[in-house]
């Protein structure tokens, strides 16, 4: 059988199909929130050498993260890869981005017995060991202190389970009966994958599959190059900074980028960044990765695959020792929260290279609530990682979205009715924050307000997280547009409203009430340029505020007219 462009793209979407279903499956049969409402999960499909093939579109910050892990496996176990091996890894300095997200991958072999590609699924868990419930932590000071670091192992082989790996999880973790559901949800995911994906080496022939998936590479990377070279060659240089290193209020942490693009090559050099921090939010190679193939195919017309072709013509500087690529052992659980930051650094480089895809800066603060609490269904104790989204940054053409998980993240917030069912917890309010959008001829998106009420008869510990706090970090504006708000973080008790720091750890009194924000997007364009019938239904959905309507967009909502 022939391969030609249109198998060629009826196996494409057939992989991206599998992919899908694979997430699907895992969110059904998962314990955890954070998988099945928070959907902190990434399924994709890999050829022999562990080469993406084909992803859902669910965490970008993931998607990219797999080969590399796959592939730091592959050269771990060389040939000595079987029909029912599985293989679990989350080490961050083999290819993974940190111990909390944990990847299965299961082979596929063909009708001729040969290896013909691999399937993945990787899935956040809300505790996995480590000095700190949610093991994620802006102030822990080795990978040694993130729980339990499985270097590339074989959980099943030949089809039978290694019961010692899983003893050594359900030892070292806080809730072992939630993590071993997570576990089988992914396992169950990846395995009918897997079937799903040897099909298609029966329908087409695994020789033939083989050549199909080459080519399904090929085309991308030569897709990806020619968009290259129809953009002008150059240098283009951003930075942007973090509030603090974990470890330090007010120590600046810097992302400097250099790329440059010459013909159909393009290279991003990290080299003048800040050094790695003391603290757990340094950058590994797996998220930096991710990063850098986010910001390309912000760029890139969206017809093009996503597969391992979209980084062929990619090349990635950054020594060892960096706030990105840092020096094992450094801690790196806390890497998300600094990888949008320098998502935001990238974007900003990008636009300069295609200006018509330029955005304002978005909110890329990342607030993030974690607590111990107790089921009210079953009294077991259950971890909580609540993640509050924010607002994106305008175009040259249109609003910014709001309340959105941005960039790397994409993760889904948890309904109300899911986090009281089975925490001691209330949600007194989830809304947008009036006025958080820059102000511009396009608006920036709105942040969300999280209010979590303790209901227990005990007072509760969290631990909160944010960055874009400090005053003079807000997302950027765009051509003569405003920025957007800033991150915070507050306590609600007996009706006074106390700021928190950006990062800490705190304890809730019974009745009591944190109350996270997320930021809003920086706006586009001069305000006053914005059609005044704009303005209004901005005000009547109570995204803008009448005062900022009359003092910034110079409109009389009263009247309806211009001032």
């Amino acid at each position: 059988m022939k391969h030609d462009p249109i198998t060629t793209e009826v196996v494409r979407h057939a992989l991206e199909t599998i992919a899908e279903e694979m997430g699907t499956s895992m969110r059904r049969t998962a314990i955890s929130v954070v998988i099945k409402d928070l959907r902190d999960y990434s399924c994709a499909v890999f050829d022999a050498k562990g080469g993406l093939l084909a992803c859902a579109l669910d965490v970008p910050g993931l998607m990219a993260a797999m080969a590399p892990a796959l592939q730091a496996t592959l050269a771990k176990w060389d040939d000595d890869v079987s029909e029912g091996d599985v293989f679990i890894t989350n080490h961050p300095y083999m290819g993974c981005a940190h111990t909390s997200d944990i990847n299965i991958f299961v082979p596929v072999f063909g009708d001729d017995g040969k290896l013909v590609g691999f399937t993945g699924a990787i899935a956040h868990h809300a505790d996995w060991g480590g000095r700190v419930a949610g093991t994620a932590a802006y102030d822990s000071r080795s990978l040694y202190q993130e729980g339990v670091v499985l270097a590339a192992l074989k959980l099943y082989e030949g089809g039978k389970p290694v019961e010692a790996i899983f003893d050594i999880i359900r030892e070292n973790v806080r809730h072992p009966d939630q993590n071993m559901g997570d576990l089988r949800a992914q396992l169950a995911s990846a395995r009918a994958g897997c079937e799903r994906f040897a099909r298609l080496g029966k329908t087409y022939g695994a020789e033939n599959l083989r050549a199909i998936l080459a080519g399904l590479i090929d085309y991308t990377s030569r897709r990806v190059r020619a968009e290259l070279s129809s953009l002008p060659d150059g240098i283009w240089s951003a930075e942007g900074a973090i509030d603090d290193n974990g470890i330090t209020p007010g120590a600046r942490v810097r992302y400097v980028v250099d790329v440059t693009l010459k013909g159909d090559a393009i290279t991003f050099d990290f080299s003048r960044g800040d050094k790695q921090m003391p603290g757990g939010m340094n950058i590994p190679w797996a998220s930096l990765r991710s990063a850098v193939q986010y910001a390309l195919t912000c760029i890139l017309p969206d017809d093009i695959p996503v597969n391992e072709g979209v980084m062929d013509a990619v090349a990635i500087v950054a020594p060892v020792g960096g706030a990105v690529n840092p020096a094992h052992p450094a801690a790196v659980s806390d890497r998300h929260i600094a990888c949008e930051r320098l998502c935001d650094v990238l974007v900003d480089a990008m636009g300069q290279i295609a200006p018509e895809r330029a955005s304002a800066g978005w909110c890329v603060g990342f607030p993030v609530f974690i607590c111990e609490s107790v089921s009210p269904k079953t009294g077991d104790s259950a971890v909580l990682l609540g993640i509050i989204a924010g607002g994106a940054g305008a175009a040259n053409d249109r609003d910014g979205a709001s309340g959105i998980d941005v960039h790397l993240s994409n993760c889904a917030i948890i309904p109300a009715e899911s986090i009281e069912s089975n925490y001691t917890l209330r949600i007194d309010r989830y809304e947008l924050i009036r006025d958080s959008g820059g102000a511009g001829e396009f608006r920036g998106g709105l942040g969300i307000r999280a209010d979590y009420r303790n209901i227990s008869s005990r007072a509760m510990d969290v631990q909160t997280e944010v960055e874009q706090n400090a005053p003079d970090s807000p997302p950027w504006p765009l051509a003569g547009g405003q920025p957007g708000t800033n991150c915070s973080v507050w306590m609600l008790s007996d009706g006074k409203e106390e700021p928190l720091p950006s990062k800490g750890y705190f304890s809730i009194p019974p009745g009591g009430v944190v109350s996270m924000r997320g930021g809003g997007g920086g706006g586009a364009g001069d305000p006053r340029r914005r059609p005044v019938e704009r303005v209004l239904d901005d005000v009547k959905a109570d995204l803008v505020s009448a005062e900022m309507a009359r003092s910034v967009y110079r409109v009389d909502p009263a009247t309806g007219v211009r001032i």
